[in-house]
C-alpha cells in the first residue's frame, strides 16, 4: 500500500481537515481500502495510503477528472439555494429518490435538516456549513468556484493538496477557510473593496466531505454533525488520528460526536488531538470558521 504525503492539508486547519475527509471520501470510491491519517511535522499533515494511486501524478489525475466530471455539476446543480420552502424541498428529495443522480439525493439530504423550518419564513433550516447570505447563495458559490476550477484544474489540484495555497481563484471560500476572514482593523482599506479568494481545489474537496457529517431536525431545531453548541455560540470539533482509518471508520468516528471522544476512547481510535473552530457569525446570516485551537479533553 503506497503513502502518498499531502503536504497543503493540514489537520489543524478546518479546511484542511474536512478537505482530507474529503479526499477519502473521493479515493474509497475506487479504493474502498484506502486510508487516512495525519502525522506530526511541523503541523499535522494529511497522508493517504492507498493500494490505487501510487504517486502524486495518478492522485492528482483523478481529482482533475474529477474537477471535469459530471458529478460535480449533479451534486451543485439542484437547485439555485439550498433554503427554500417545505413543500419544494420535498418534492425535489422524492424526485431525487426516483430519478437520481444519486449525488443530488445525498447532497439534498445532508444540508438540510429536514422537519427543521425558520421562524420568519418559514423555509427550511439548512447545514451548519451553510454560511452565506444576501446576494450570495451557497450552491450557486460552489459553481462559481467549479466554472473557475475547470480553467486550469492541474493547478489546481496540487495548490490544494501538494501545495503552497496560493489562492488563485477569485471567489469566496464559503465561510470554512480562516485564512479568507477579511478583519477591517487589519487591513489598509475596506474589506468590501477588496475581491475575495480561495483554495477552489480544497474548497471542493471539503464539500465532498458534507455526506460524512449530516444535518437532522432535533424537535424542530437544526443539528449538525461535528458542531457543538454552547449557549447561542456554534463551534465545529474534529478529531486528528495518526492511526490510519478508512472511510467507514472515519464516517462512525464523526457521527458518535465530540461527546464521546473520551480519553479512553481517544488511545482506542488513535486521536492525538480535537480541534475546535467558532463558527462566527455576522451581518445577516454570513458566518466563518475561525482559526482553530486544540480542546482540552
Amino acid at each position: 500500500m503506497k503513502s502518498l504525503v499531502l503536504n497543503a492539508l493540514l489537520g489543524s486547519h478546518p479546511l484542511g481537515a474536512l478537505a482530507s475527509f474529503g479526499l477519502l471520501r473521493l479515493i474509497s470510491a475506487n479504493d474502498p481500502t484506502a486510508r487516512l491519517a495525519f502525522e506530526l511535522q511541523d503541523d499535522w499533515i494529511a497522508r493517504i495510503e492507498s493500494d490505487v494511486f501510487h504517486s502524486e501524478d495518478e492522485l492528482s489525475s483523478m481529482l482533475v477528472d474529477w474537477i471535469d466530471s459530471s458529478e460535480l455539476t449533479e451534486a451543485t446543480g439542484w437547485a439555485d439555494d439550498v433554503r427554500v420552502e417545505p413543500d419544494i424541498y420535498r418534492t425535489s428529495l422524492r424526485q431525487a429518490l426516483v430519478h437520481g443522480p444519486r449525488v443530488q439525493l445525498e447532497m439534498m439530504s445532508t444540508l438540510v435538516a429536514d422537519g427543521a423550518r425558520d421562524s420568519q419564513k418559514g423555509l427550511v433550516k439548512p447545514s451548519a456549513f451553510y454560511m452565506v447570505s444576501g446576494q450570495q447563495s451557497f450552491l450557486g458559490g460552489l459553481r462559481e468556484i467549479l466554472a473557475q476550477a475547470r480553467k486550469s484544474p492541474a493547478s489546481i489540484v496540487r495548490e490544494a493538496i501538494f501545495g503552497p495555497w496560493r489562492y488563485q481563484v477569485r471567489a469566496h471560500s464559503l465561510g470554512w477557510d480562516p485564512n479568507t476572514e477579511r478583519l477591517y482593523a487589519l487591513r489598509s482599506r475596506a474589506p468590501t473593496r477588496e475581491s475575495p479568494s480561495c483554495v477552489a481545489g480544497a474548497v471542493l474537496l471539503a464539500f465532498w466531505a458534507l455526506p460524512l457529517m449530516p444535518s437532522i431536525s432535533d424537535a424542530g431545531r437544526a443539528c449538525t454533525i461535528g458542531f457543538v453548541r454552547r449557549r447561542r455560540e456554534q463551534s465545529f470539533l474534529w478529531p486528528v488520528f495518526s492511526t490510519p482509518i478508512e472511510i467507514g471508520d472515519l464516517m462512525s468516528l464523526l457521527q458518535v460526536g465530540p461527546n464521546s471522544w473520551t480519553t479512553s476512547r481517544m488511545r482506542r481510535s488513535g486521536i492525538e488531538a480535537i480541534f475546535e473552530s467558532t463558527r462566527f457569525e455576522f451581518g445577516q446570516g454570513y458566518a466563518v470558521l475561525r482559526q482553530a485551537r486544540p480542546c482540552a479533553r
